[in-house]
């Protein structure tokens, strides 16, 4: 073979080498996420932060979650109950600022605003104590609600998907329940 025929050959299949470790790596850098989270890896995770007052963020080795709190909220406590890789279930305790639980049909209008599917669980009419509760209707996922009050709604992001929270009213708290299940 003559030697320029051979430095062109050698150089071709330099090329085809180079281009066949950069395809495997390309594939490696999509396909496991562990080669990308080292900056985690002396985290404790998952953990759960509240950003700001406002937004609850679930941060996983693989994953990170977010939900928005609505404004002038106390936050009681939070509590994780379990979470892996890419899941996490847990709960954040709320009242509202006057030591109230919050009002969730507020808390559901305000994450439809932020893109979340809201579903009511459960609610009644007018309490015994008042006599002129206004009938709005609540549009939902589930259908159109005629009732003001909410113990329980339900709600899962239309941006992240696999995400959701659960909110309800008990013992003068609102407990929030979140979980959020990743795509890894």
């Amino acid at each position: 073979m003559k030697p320029c025929l051979k430095r062109i050959f050698i150089g071709v299949a330099a090329l085809a080498c180079l281009a066949v470790i950069a395809f495997a790596a390309l594939v490696v850098s999509v396909m496991m996420p562990p080669l990308r989270s080292f900056s985690r890896t002396h985290e404790k995770l998952p953990a759960v932060f509240v950003e700001n007052g406002s937004t609850v963020y679930c941060r996983m080795k693989y994953c990170d979650f977010r939900f928005p709190l609505p404004s002038n909220v106390h936050i009681v406590g939070t509590n994780l109950e379990s979470g892996g890789f890419d899941t996490i279930n847990g709960a954040i305790y709320v009242i509202g600022t006057n030591g109230v639980p919050i009002s969730l049909r507020n808390y559901a209008e305000f994450l439809q605003k932020r893109r979340w599917n809201v579903s009511v669980g459960s609610g009644a009419g007018c309490p015994d104590v008042t006599n002129n509760c206004p009938d709005v209707p609540f549009d939902s996922s589930s259908g159109v609600i005629h009732y003001p009050l909410f113990e329980q709604m339900f709600a899962d992001s239309a941006d992240q998907e696999g995400g959701s929270v659960i909110a309800e009213t008990t013992n003068g708290i609102t407990k929030i329940r979140f979980s959020y299940f990743g795509d890894y």
